[in-house]
């Protein structure tokens, strides 16, 4: 079978050499004529293919995004953040649980009670540049000058981000803010109906976080760190010693105690706020640290409300007296 297919392939390339050859000694009046009738021959193909080429091709349209996919995006954010609310809280009770086993149970029955402080957020809001300026001309409060009410030039002259809460509302230098479960910063100056604040990637923000690992038995908290701002929208988490393992992705929250505040002013929600992910993470040989690069979950420009984490005399022990 393969003899037949090569002798075939061989009296073909003869018969056109053969044509060839034949078609050179052919007159040239005769040539001519043979090329025209060719041509006429192939006419129609070409301009068809010329037809083609011409005609414009379709473009094909993207599609453009539209309101469903920010609605999943938004979507996808919130199931974020619950997970993370919920894995928090599962630590929470995993903390209570190997308390629980370490100092055992009481023999006798006990009744809880109540703190006498208490954490409190309150909502406020971030003014824009316009607000500012009306501010500073005194022409957003409703009392001036001739009552006596003035705001704080230090908040007034600062070039920081303002609120629009302060001293009358039990706000302190110091107290931190959130925008949901992501800590914003913290406030620097305060007035008595405006304060400014200090973003987390500022770098005079100092706070302190703390890594946290995803295991089998779930969430768990490394050694407290201190995360400071780097002013370029990131930040840098500090004296990580390289017993930790520190890997890119892993989340970053607040710590135990913040070591910036004294004692009389530490508030906590009872439950560590989160602060962003590890972008970037570096033993080099020989450091007592770990380098780490933390991007921040949410800025300060995406945000117009956020919440001021604030200590106050629990009402119930008030409504008891």
């Amino acid at each position: 079978m393969k003899r037949e297919s090569r002798s075939a392939e061989i009296k073909l390339v003869l018969l056109a050499v053969t044509i060839g050859v034949g078609l050179y000694f052919v007159p040239q009046e005769y040539s001519r004529r043979l090329s025209n009738l060719v041509r006429d021959a192939v006419r129609p193909g070409l301009s068809l293919v010329q037809t083609l080429k011409k005609r414009d091709v379709p473009e094909v349209k993207t599609n453009v995004p539209d309101g469903r996919v920010e609605q999943l995006e938004r979507e996808l954010a919130a199931v974020e953040e619950e997970n993370r609310r919920l894995a928090l809280e599962r630590l929470r009770l995993a903390e209570e649980l190997a308390q629980l086993r370490r100092t055992g149970a009481p023999d006798y029955d006990t009744h809880k009670s109540d703190r006498l402080l208490v954490p409190d957020l309150i909502e406020a809001n971030v003014l824009g540049e316009a607000s500012i300026a009306l501010l500073k001309e005194g022409r957003l409060l409703n009392q001036g000058g001739a009552q006596g009410v003035f705001e704080s030039s230090f908040v007034l002259q600062s070039d920081l981000p303002v609120i629009d809460q302060g001293t009358a509302q039990g706000v302190k230098a110091g107290y931190s803010l959130y925008a949901g479960q992501a800590v914003i910063g913290k406030i620097s100056e305060v007035g008595k109906w405006t304060s400014t604040l200090i973003p987390i990637t500022s770098v005079n923000y100092r706070g302190s976080a703390r890594i946290a690992r995803k295991t089998e038995q779930g969430l768990q908290l490394g050694t407290d760190g201190i995360l400071v701002g780097r002013g370029e929208g990131k930040c840098e988490l500090l004296q990580i010693p390289p017993t930790e393992s520190i890997q890119v992705g892993q989340e970053v929250y607040t710590g135990e105690v913040d070591r910036e505040l004294p004692l009389s002013m530490q508030s906590t929600l009872g439950q560590p706020m989160y602060y962003g992910r590890v972008i970037e993470a570096e033993l080099p040989r020989g450091a007592p640290y770990w380098k780490i690069v933390v991007e921040p979950a949410v800025r300060l420009s995406e945000v117009r409300q956020v919440s001021v984490l604030r200590q106050i005399i629990n009402p119930r022990r008030l409504l008891a007296n």
